[in-house]
């Protein structure tokens, strides 16, 4: 029976995550599996934010791995295609290209498109293209970090994959997804099981909830967790956070038995108090398509402008997959009748200006 093994954590010391991470990947068998391989580790990198921002995946958890892992005379790599910056610039402002320096990893940009084919897709697609093909790796590393996400709820291990897509390929995905959570939640599943990670780390350390991915609060959840199959992480970072149904991503997971049973491991269930999830509407409603789309203007989230905060950077223009955004007189100008709810725009806002 797979595995997830989970430990409480006060803080990031790399000497007390490196001996939870050696005995849990003995444990789950992979110890002698990673050994002398070329690896590729995927952190969650949405923009070059300060670690106690809680954006990104914490420095010192990608240390510890990366440590690890070269201990096992590894070759270790490290990469992410951001929203709108570039690898190296995201990497160094979250401090993550410190740790690349200090260890010798090689950084991969993401920026080699690859077309790669599912045969068994349970989306209505077969072909994604990639900006670093996985199958040029001894084994994939996915290390997500513990956040809301205004559209599918959480951001963990399935959705941390997303970011193997070409960044300017992802716009594409949430364009031809649009306000379908279902729809963009099988296309995430099609990409983690055709990018297959060896093993999910999730860093839920310092976590975000309320309005995330970038712009939440950071709080202090402790919990750092592993698998090798990222969908039965997921479910269980879901069942310690006291959801009351699964959300988009474990919803469908389950729909086409993508979570078997599976065993945990844990010195202690967290205690997580006031975990403030994002709002979420849901808008798979059975009736006719015309009532839908008149429910979903009225009930359904939009994205909205704290002026205040606002640079006039128009980040939000060029993310914008639907071209629903125009700066008018400096500032963003959202057209609600094109918006397809995706919140590209509030995700990728550096300023935190943009909120739901």
């Amino acid at each position: 029976m797979k595995k997830v093994i989970s430990r409480m954590f006060g803080d990031y010391r790399v000497t007390d995550m490196k001996e939870f991470l050696e005995a849990s990947l003995k444990s789950i068998g992979l110890t002698h599996q990673l050994h002398h391989k070329k690896i590729l580790l995927k952190p969650n990198l949405v923009m070059g934010k300060a670690p106690h921002r809680a954006v990104n995946t914490h420095p010192e958890v990608v240390r510890a791995v990366a440590e690890l892992l070269l201990d096992n005379q590894c070759s270790v790599s490290i990469g992410d295609s951001p929203g709108y910056e570039s690898t190296e610039r995201a990497l160094k402002a979250s401090g993550i290209m410190q740790v690349a320096e200090d260890l010798g990893l090689t950084i991969v940009p993401f920026n080699k498109p690859v077309k790669k084919r599912l045969a068994d897709n349970i989306s209505p697609y077969q072909f994604f293209t990639l900006g670093e093909d996985p199958a040029l790796y001894g084994a994939v590393v996915n290390l997500p970090k513990l956040k809301t996400h205004g559209m599918m709820g959480l951001t963990l291990g399935v959705k941390n994959t997303f970011g193997f897509i070409h960044s300017l390929e992802k716009a594409r995905w949430h364009l031809k997804a649009g306000q379908d959570r279902a729809l963009f939640a099988s296309i995430l599943i099609d990409i983690c099981r055709l990018v297959n990670p060896t093993v999910t780390i999730l860093d839920g350390v310092l976590a975000m909830d309320r309005d995330g991915p970038s712009s939440g609060r950071a709080r202090r959840v402790g919990v750092i967790s592993i698998s090798t199959d990222a969908f039965m992480l997921d479910h269980y970072i879901e069942s310690i956070l006291g959801l009351t149904s699964p959300l988009p991503v474990t919803r469908k997971a389950l729909e086409h038995n993508l979570v078997e049973e599976y065993e945990v491991q844990a010195d202690a269930i967290p205690e997580i108090e006031n975990f403030e999830m994002p709002g979420l509407t849901d808008t798979d409603w059975t009736m006719p398509a015309f009532v839908k789309r008149i429910l979903k203007k009225i009930f359904v989230k939009k994205p909205r402008l704290r002026k205040k905060l606002c640079k006039s950077c128009s980040v939000c223009c060029k993310v914008c997959p639907a071209e629903a955004i125009e700066l008018v007189e400096k500032y963003p100008v959202f057209h609600y009748d094109r918006c397809i709810r995706c919140y590209c725009c509030q995700e990728m806002c550096p300023e935190g200006a943009i909120f739901l």
